[in-house]
């Protein structure tokens, strides 16, 4: 096997090139930096041109960013908004330049920081449904700042809390709720920062049905873009892998949003959010209702939970030899009922 795309180090640099043959040597080196994912070269008429949401330098400029951030406010009590300004508006004119705003996920999963690389994926996920809201470019910069920035209240949570390799306790996920309100006090005098951010800080954690914190909102009464953020931050918690949990896969994600909406979350929101999102990777293994097994090879924007799959299993577990594609968009009886790590 060759590498079909780079291959990088949480902090950007280059661990593997494009191109390589998977020798030994490299497997070896890809276990020791916790690589859990990569593309290889295969057949072309199966998996096509792999495009990246946004560039590696792009990605480590805004992750530097938040970094600085969150560290500067402690001691300098600002927040360099035009730096945030700078990295959101280059975030926002990649995502604008793709042919499609169907985001494969696995793509903004390179960086294995929680605090911070949560606060990039979410970044990511709102802007993505900004613009298809068809978000003004101010906007879209106020909502990307907002979504970068709201969860900058943690810094004011006792880290052995935040980093606790075990479920909190009632106590310790008091406190940690305490992080809007403290977010929110931090930046609400800060001339730079505009309302609307601020209120992302505060209520990215109130629920569309009156039952979230800190001040119980419900409905409207929360502004459009904490209700996005909202969506945004609980996928990727629910997705990613913590100390004391492996993330749930996507599917299951988006399920919960699905049972959830018009009670936690605004559910036009939510059937935004399913619409550019890209459940089923292209190159995802699964399995069908069927029994047979298979890979993704398209997906599809209006039935992100249907791709069409090239069957290389059958029912009884034997492998084809005969090219078999299966569009689930034209096969309803059938459908994906687990996402398997190889067939």
């Amino acid at each position: 096997m060759t590498l079909a795309k780079s291959v990088y180090t949480k902090e950007g640099r280059l661990l593997i090139d494009k191109g390589i043959e998977l020798k030994e040597f490299y497997i070896e080196k890809l276990k020791k930096y916790n690589i859990d994912h990569l593309y290889i070269n295969w057949n072309k008429e199966i998996t096509p041109e792999i495009q990246k949401i946004i560039t590696i330098e792009t990605k480590g400029a805004v992750l530097a960013a938040i970094k600085d951030t969150m560290m500067n406010i402690h001691i300098k009590k600002e927040i360099d908004m035009q730096k945030l300004l700078t990295v959101v508006t280059q975030m926002i004119e990649e995502l604008m330049n793709q042919g499609s705003i169907l985001l494969n996920l696995t793509d903004i999963r390179s960086i294995d920081e929680y605090t911070f690389g949560h606060c990039v994926n979410v970044c990511v996920l709102s802007l993505m449904m900004g613009i298809a809201l068809s978000y003004k470019k101010e906007d879209l910069q106020t909502l990307g700042m907002g979504a970068l920035l709201h969860d900058i209240g943690k810094i004011g949570v006792k880290n052995e809390i935040l980093t606790k390799p075990d479920v909190l306790t009632t106590v310790e996920y008091e406190e940690i709720k305490k992080h809007t309100s403290f977010g929110y006090g931090l930046v609400k005098h800060m001339k730079e920062v505009k309302q609307e951010i601020s209120w992302v800080i505060r209520d990215h954690h109130e629920r569309y049905d009156g039952r979230g914190y800190p001040n119980g909102l419900f409905g409207k009464q929360i502004h459009e873009f904490p209700r996005i953020v909202a969506i945004c931050d609980v996928y990727d918690a629910l997705t990613s892998n913590r100390v004391y949990r492996k993330g749930i896969p996507p599917h299951d994600a988006i399920e919960y949003l699905i049972t959830m909406g018009n009670h936690q979350f605004d559910y036009d929101l939510v059937k935004i959010f399913l619409k550019y999102i890209s459940i089923y990777p292209v190159g995802t293994f699964v399995k069908l209702q069927s029994g047979e097994e298979g890979v993704v090879i398209n997906t599809y924007e209006d039935w992100p939970t249907r791709p069409v799959i090239r069957v290389v299993k059958d029912a009884s577990g034997n492998l084809i030899k005969l090219t078999k594609n299966i569009d689930l968009t034209k096969q309803l009886n059938n459908g994906i009922v687990d996402i398997l790590k190889a067939v």
